[in-house]
């Protein structure tokens, strides 16, 4: 089936190439047949006026020696006409991509030290007051708490399937939390949402008190980082790599996250250093020197919320425990959420809740979930 789809678009590519070579070469050629019948009338005509002595050979000549550069820039016209039409129908889509309204709302870009007020928005026209943060940039502390009140959430392209039932739960400021549960829990959707890829449909997610809608977007994810099971690593320099966890960092705040996450040693041993080509998605590195320089990458705007999504469980067993030390210093003096299935990993959480079928079923220290006979999490563990 996966063959006979991938045929079926290959064909369909060809089949519109072939149309755009045709379409192409039949107008061009009807460029050069108009051109080279005008040419060959004009020859005909002209002729017939000197045979009658209404004009001079010499006057022929020129008169034609003009009229083939007219037909050459004519037929030159006729391939940038293609090329325009080309050009015309990709900015279409382009404008129409431009011209889209974010599905999920985003503020306005900050005002000094400030994002726009309520003030601002009464003067904004109804229908785009939704653009405008009401909470000020400075208002969220060093260790931040994060709120889930009766969350609800499916995905827009399965809304009759609901995928999260009214959680609620609290990350404490500086606590170390996890979420365990069995696949397709909805672990995943709610670091979708605490990230703000999309908002809850019924009930509320709040840091520090606030709804995290009214605070400024940018604002808000400047202060969470995530490092996922599969690191995303550009065809650049390692140094590049980690900057685009923020871009002005100086050369020190680079190599220092790198010492964070255990990074710096094996970096210092390459030929090249912190300015070694990675290649496209990191191809040179191996998956533990991938994942540390994603945790560099994380630590390097100072989150306030760190979110570990799966974030040792496509290592061996240690790059796993070098990784895992990273984690262990990268977690200091952060609120952390971390999600994993290895449930070894999650034993020193201060909190481990449970997720299953879009429900919170039980939430507690490891000791006290492992010490209730009907436990889920106590099953999660036996099964390990």
């Amino acid at each position: 089936m996966a063959i006979t789809g991938v045929q079926r678009a290959i064909d369909g590519t060809l089949y519109l190439g072939w149309q755009l070579s045709v379409a192409s070469a039949g107008f061009q050629g009807l460029v050069m047949l108009i051109s080279q019948g005008a040419m060959a009338l004009v020859l005909w005509y002209g002729a017939t006026l000197v045979l009658n002595g209404h004009m001079t050979s010499g006057e022929l000549t020129s008169f034609l020696l003009y009229t083939v550069q007219i037909a050459a820039a004519f037929g030159f016209l006729s391939g940038i006409f293609v090329s325009f039409a080309q050009a015309l129908g990709a900015s279409e889509r382009v404008f129409e991509l431009m011209a889209r309204e974010p599905g999920l709302p985003v503020a306005l870009p900050p005002m000094g030290d400030l994002t726009a007020t309520k003030d601002l928005r009464k003067e904004m026209p109804e229908e785009k007051a939704y653009l405008v943060s009401t909470v000020p940039r400075s208002s969220l502390d060093s260790c931040v708490k994060l709120k889930f009140e009766d969350v609800h959430f499916r995905y827009p392209s399965r809304p009759d399937d609901p995928v999260l039932k009214g959680i609620s739960f609290e990350l404490q400021p500086g606590s170390v939390s996890a979420l365990v549960g069995p696949s397709g829990g909805g672990k995943s959707t709610i670091v979708g949402l605490i990230e703000r890829w999309y908002d809850p449909e019924q009930g509320r997610i709040t840091m520090n008190g606030k709804n995290i809608t009214d605070l400024d977007c940018q604002f808000y994810r400047s202060h969470i980082s995530l490092v996922s099971q599969e690191p995303t690593l550009f065809a650049t320099s390692i140094a590049d790599n980690i900057r685009y966890g923020r871009a002005d960092a100086s050369m020190d705040e680079v190599i220092s996250a790198a010492k964070v996450a255990n990074a710096h040693a094996f970096i210092s041993e390459l030929s090249e250093g912190y300015e070694t080509m990675v290649g496209e998605r990191g191809v040179r590195l191996s998956g533990g020197q991938k994942q540390r320089i994603a945790i560099a990458r994380a630590l390097l705007p100072d989150p306030r919320l760190l979110l570990l999504d799966e974030a040792t469980s496509a290592l061996d067993a240690e790059s796993e425990h070098i990784v895992q030390e990273a984690l262990d210093r990268a977690i200091e003096n952060r609120t952390v959420l971390v999600i994993a299935h290895r449930l070894s990993t999650v034993r020193s959480a201060s909190t481990i809740m449970v997720v299953a079928k879009g429900r919170l079923e039980e939430s507690g220290s490891h000791d006290v979930l492992l010490s209730r006979p009907d436990s889920m999490y106590k099953k999660l563990v036996e099964r390990q």
